[in-house]
């Protein structure tokens, strides 16, 4: 069986309040106040599952008394067990019979902006605000499992004394061990003495078995609770140069201004999740050092021709912004210089080139680590299916690593993993160049066609990769003294590790993926637009958008390794080369009818390089798609309007008309 999410109650509350005062022109104090809360109640659909997942006593006996004759026999020839003897076996089963994780949620949502705006001198205007704001979480989930109740629930026998099913830890000292894989192994061990003296054996075996008893006992409340604050005072003055010069184009545009920023987070949840003894995504308490950025920018305007011949206009732009993050991001420098240039009315041509940064966040740089689990099967680049694959060092790195010759252990397809921040993460960087033209002829009054190329390049983009990724980077590198080899152990041996790992294993909960400075981004392309707007005879009107993308790159460079082999993505889903809409509204007296197309060109089902080559490189797997592409599709989109007075108006319309499939 499978259980879907589902949100079947939202109820929410805001209230706003505006308000402004001119004492004159030159000074305006002005205010905003906002409360938002929202309630709800949700699932997110996560069943409790039983893969193996939760250490090496994730595991049945054959000698459960919950177990039917005929089962216990066929497991016991299956396994290969003598006749009489008893000993583990392993089985995977989702406990949907126990029912999804529910979740109880309500935030609180408070922000109050004050400040004071006003105009002087001939052109000249300012205005300084402080903004502050602040959200709080409050989340009560139920349905989680105790997995330390759960381990020592599923040991069951039969009391010789009585006759009676019990759990295996009230008559034998030694079955009663704590959760080894708990996050806070102190606080499990302080747990055991009770959850043994509680425990209720688990009927595991078959839909709807487990006893309401042994619900309550290994069924978990939990709660949640977060807050992040914000506070932001900016401050700007803009204006002209009138008063003193001007150019031969006009006066020079002036923009001043700066900004402080200060963010604080934090988030707690009770002991018992954050111990790490329930089955929902563990989530460490996370109060990060308060963030804070000042910045400082600055713009220019410069009109250096006007109604000249050849000159309708000439005028050049730029603009700066420097800012300081605390910690290791330091000082960083945005720029901005463009030009525009009408050699006669009408014809408008601009260029423009760019530098942005992005800094990362509070999360992507403290998060802490978090239990999680991988989606997909997991291969060890190190085992025998997979050591004669990828690089050709790929063999020699995983004897110096200690992986033994032979190695070939199967993780679980929920491989378990930790994920957080990364407090050594930097700026991302990104260079831009647009270049375009814009036609207003007028020999077609209402019509204005512009087209521009652009061309982005990202650098030091944040990413984290998968957990496949890792390793397989970590052992196709020159050697392994690379970043991806430090997020993971092995054990080394001899004999079983802490959680039963055999030698060459990769530890349990060792590996950490946490976001890097390694990828790259290159998107060039073409947009042109098309507008037009005309009255027509009896008070009518007539308007038309049209758009049309021409993507010509779309590029990621995700591998640390080959920083030139390139992930295209350009015709893969979602990517298109050509994407064209056409917006039209024709009204007239109160009714107005409008019309939408969506024209999205042909893309693949799946990764591109699989059925085409990539920079020279042959199709990697040509028969992976039974259908190569998804394709052309067009989406057409009708609406009737009528306006039946100043408060009222009623519509009808349809989208996807012809029931196009996405």
């Amino acid at each position: 069986g499978k259980l879907f999410p589902y949100a079947p109650d939202l109820k929410r509350y805001s209230l706003n309040v505006l308000g402004h005062f001119a004492v004159s022109e030159s000074f305006e104090p002005f205010v905003e106040a906002k409360y938002v809360r929202v309630d709800s109640r949700g699932s997110n659909g996560s069943a409790f599952f039983s893969v193996g997942t939760w250490g090496p006593r994730d595991r049945y006996r054959t000698d459960n008394p919950f177990l039917q004759p005929q089962a216990r026999e066929f497991i016991r020839e299956s396994i290969g067990f003598a006749d009489g003897q008893e000993g583990p076996f392993f089985f995977r089963r989702n406990f949907n019979d126990l029912g999804p994780l529910m979740q109880n949620n309500r935030r609180d949502t408070y922000r109050l902006v004050g400040g004071v705006r006003g105009k002087f001198g001939r052109n000249w205007a300012y205005e300084a605000t402080a903004n502050l704001a602040r959200a709080t979480s409050r989340t009560r989930s139920t349905g989680n499992v105790n997995i330390q109740r759960f381990l020592l629930g599923i040991d069951a026998v039969r009391d010789p004394a009585t006759g009676e099913i019990v759990c295996r830890s009230r008559i034998d000292p030694s079955a009663a061990v704590a959760f080894e894989g708990a996050a806070d192994p102190a606080f499990a061990a302080a747990q055991l003495a009770r959850d043994v003296a509680e425990c209720v054996p688990i009927n595991p075996f078959g839909e709807g078995n487990i006893s309401p008893a042994a619900r309550r006992y290994i069924l978990a409340d939990g709660a949640t609770r977060s807050m992040i604050a914000q506070t932001v005072l900016n401050a700007f003055l803009t204006g002209d140069s009138a008063d003193w010069f001007t150019l031969p184009g006009g006066p020079v545009g002036i923009a001043l201004g700066g900004e402080y920023r200060r963010e604080r987070f934090r988030r707690t949840q009770d002991p018992l999740l954050e111990s790490g003894l329930t089955h929902s995504t563990l989530l460490p308490a996370f109060e990060p050092p308060r963030f804070s950025v000042g910045e400082a920018f600055a713009e220019l305007r410069l009109p250096l021709l006007k109604d000249r011949r050849a000159f309708e206009e000439l005028t050049v732009t730029g603009a700066g912004r420097i800012a300081h993050y605390d910690g290791d991001i330091g000082t960083v420098f945005a720029w901005s210089a463009g030009a525009q240039w009408a050699p006669v009315d009408g014809l408008r041509f601009r260029i423009n080139r760019s530098r942005s940064v992005r800094a990362p966040n509070l999360f992507e740089t403290y998060q802490p680590l978090g239990q999680n689990f991988a989606s997909t099967a997991l291969r060890d680049p190190c085992s025998i299916q997979s050591i004669g694959s990828g690089s050709d060092g790929r063999e020699a790195n995983c004897r110096a690593d200690g992986v033994p010759v032979g190695f070939n252990f199967s993780y679980p397809s929920s491989f378990a993993y930790v994920d957080g921040g990364n407090p050594d993460l930097h700026e991302e960087r990104s260079d831009s160049l647009t270049i375009g033209a814009a036609v207003q002829p007028a020999a077609i009054p209402g019509l204005v066609l512009s087209a521009d190329y652009y061309d982005i390049k990202v650098r030091d983009v944040i990413t984290s990769p998968s957990v496949q990724s890792i390793l397989d980077s970590c052992y196709d590198s020159p050697t392994l003294d690379n970043q991806f080899c430090n997020l993971f152990e092995r054990y080394p041996g001899p004999g079983r590790g802490p959680n039963n790992e055999v030698p060459g294993q990769i530890v349990h909960n060792s590996l950490r993926v946490i976001p890097l400075n390694y990828a790259a981004l290159k998107v060039r392309g073409v947009d042109v637009e098309a507008a037009y707007r005309a009255a027509l005879p009896g008070g009518g009107a007539l308007n038309a958008r049209v758009i049309w993308t021409l993507a010509l790159q779309n590029d990621s460079f995700l591998d640390p390794e080959h920083p030139d082999r390139k992930d295209q993505n350009l015709l893969e889903l979602g990517n298109p080369r050509h994407a064209f809409s056409l917006d039209m509204s024709l009204g007239r007296g109160p009714v107005t009818v409008g019309y939408k197309l969506r024209y999205l060109s042909k893309m693949s089902v799946g990764a591109i390089e699989n059925i085409r080559s990539v920079q020279g490189r042959g199709a990697e797997d040509a028969d992976a798609f039974a259908t190569r592409y998804n394709p052309a599709t067009t989406y057409h989109n009708a609406r009737v309007e009528v306006d039946l007075g100043p408060r009222l108006s009623i519509y009808a319309g349809v989208d996807n008309v012809t029931d196009r499939l996405p």
